[in-house]
């Protein structure tokens, strides 16, 4: 399944597959790493490699989660999704577009030099230049100037107004050397001040960290994490039970959990995430039905969310109606649940001019990532709009192909997931026509102008009560026009050796609990 801006995939069916997992392979400290010489790290499952380690390109999960232990920003989300210090030790508003930054003393980077405003100046000004087409410059653009004062202190200064500006704030600072190379194509060597940093990497298969004793916080306790690329569900489950591997996060089947529960060597979490889930459509193909928003709806009725959430997901998910979960402070309660009903939807295509021959309305080709589960979720999509008459042909492509024809807008109709959803300017993000690529994630080219209009307003309202009235009047346009088809919102999910301890969820299912993680003895 998609990533999640991000996509990610959960799993298959294991039916048959029996794997007898020892006590002692599970629970207890891995095999040292050859590169370390040290036993004392963590294996970490994951379905796709990340695309890049810099954090000014990167949009997909696998790079972010990653990116998180090698950098830090100048502020950072908390377990609450609240804004807290990170590289900047405070920071306050001398005007209401003027942020002024201290950073902390002495922090230094993974090369040995000591961070400075230069570093965090030369960051932001690559991100929001043209040369290096950074998917993220979109976010800055009420940026006006940026302003060294001293070695420590920096201050932003927007061109009116912006809500969003500390949000945008969490952003992997590099040392300026790095950020002047703006080839998108060179790239460069991770550098950054966090926890962790680059020891290794190995195309497409393994990505080692190890522990940076001179990190500005708590040193963590773990030696290193050694990320291993397994894109296989099965297989990625199987080295989990037979102790290859020692820790997975949300890269599970589904139906996997319920035994992995009974496995006395591993450990099961769970708990409510904000990873939405959704069906999106092709705004530039003005010919083909989907254009209709009579025919989005009627796509929309036709699918059967709560037994698809029931029997595939086992329970973990909640059903969605907008990108923002029920209990976003911005999430607009007015709006319905989407009903399963195949008589509507069929009255719908019938009124839209699109009625039943020989069993068929029209064809629609759904595009998804050769991820087992994501083509099982195909399929049943497939199915359930198939009992309606629409023939949905499925092309299921190798993880890279798909997500670069879903960023370039090749494509009719896809499954997708947005991870990490936490400030509801995300909205602008991937709905605003200004967003369009390669100046956002607008990739379906969908386009309202009074929307539009909403979500500029939304950014200058710096009252939270007043903005989330206008964020409430964005979902309404967005279940009207449907520009995708919401899902689903997923539950996080990690499973682990029974020996590891300290590890805690974030929302968004972020690692940033791994700079705590530590094992213990099992035995």
């Amino acid at each position: 399944m998609g990533n999640r801006g991000c996509l990610y995939g959960t799993g298959t069916l294991l039916s048959g597959i029996v794997v007898i997992c020892m006590l002692a392979g599970c629970g207890g400290i891995p095999a040292s790493s050859s590169a370390t010489g040290s036993e004392n790290g963590v294996r970490i499952g994951m379905t796709a490699a990340p695309r890049t380690l810099d954090p000014r390109l990167s949009t997909d999960v696998s790079s972010a989660r990653i990116q998180q232990l090698i950098y830090n920003s100048l502020v950072k989300k908390n377990r609450a999704s609240e804004i807290v210090p990170d590289l900047a030790e405070s920071w306050e508003m001398t005007d209401d577009r003027t942020y002024r930054f201290v950073l902390r003393a002495n922090v230094r980077f993974h090369d040995g030099s000591i961070l400075t405003t230069r570093d965090v100046k030369a960051t932001f000004d690559a991100v929001m230049s043209e040369s290096l087409a950074s998917p993220r410059k979109a976010a800055y653009q009420k940026l006006e100037t940026i302003t060294i004062i001293d070695d420590r202190t920096i201050e932003f200064r927007t061109s009116e107004p912006f809500a969003p500006f500390l949000i945008n704030m969490v952003l992997g600072i590099l040392p300026e050397s790095q950020a002047a190379v703006m080839d998108p194509s060179t790239p460069i060597e991770p550098v950054g001040t966090g926890p962790f940093r680059l020891k290794e990497r190995t195309g497409g298969e393994r990505v080692l960290l190890e522990v940076f004793p001179e990190y500005f916080g708590e040193r963590a306790a773990l030696d290193w994490l050694e990320f291993r690329v397994i894109p296989d569900d099965a297989i990625r489950v199987m080295e989990l039970e037979k102790g290859s591997i020692d820790f997975i996060q949300n890269d599970i089947p589904p139906d996997s959990v319920a035994r992995l529960r009974n496995n006395p060597g591993l450990k099961v979490m769970t708990a409510p995430g904000t990873s939405y889930y959704y069906v999106g459509f092709n705004f530039r193909l003005k010919d083909h039905p989907t254009a209709d928003p009579a025919v989005r709806k009627a796509l929309a009725l036709a699918l059967n969310r709560d037994e698809i959430i029931r029997y595939v997901l086992g329970g973990l998910a909640d059903n969605a109606v907008s990108v923002l979960s029920e209990g976003h402070w911005a999430f607009n309660p007015a709006i319905p649940q989407v009903p399963f009903d195949r008589d509507e939807a069929m009255r719908l295509m019938d009124l839209a001019g699109f009625p039943e021959k020989n069993g068929q309305r029209f064809n629609l080709e759904f595009k998804v990532s050769q991820n087992k589960h994501s083509i099982l979720l195909a399929e049943i999509v497939q199915a359930q709009w198939g009992a309606v008459g629409v023939h949905v042909t499925l092309r299921s492509l190798e993880w890279g192909t798909f997500y670069d024809d879903i960023i370039k807008g090749n494509f009719t109709a896809y499954i997708m997931s947005w991870v990490g959803v936490t400030d509801p300017d995300i909205y602008h993000s991937i709905f605003h026509s200004r967003s369009i690529p390669p100046n956002g994630r607008n990739r379906g080219y969908y386009s309202s102008p009074d929307l539009d209009i909403l979500l500029d307003l939304a950014r200058i309202e710096m009252d939270e009560g007043r903005r989330a009235e206008i964020y409430r009047s964005v979902q309404d346009i967005l279940a009207r026009d449907l520009p995708y088809v919401s899902l689903w919102h997923a539950h996080n999910v990690a499973v682990m050796k029974t020996g590891l301890n300290n590890f805690r969820f974030y929302p968004a299912g972020d690692l940033d609990s791994f700079s705590e993680v530590a094992w213990t003895d099992a035995k």
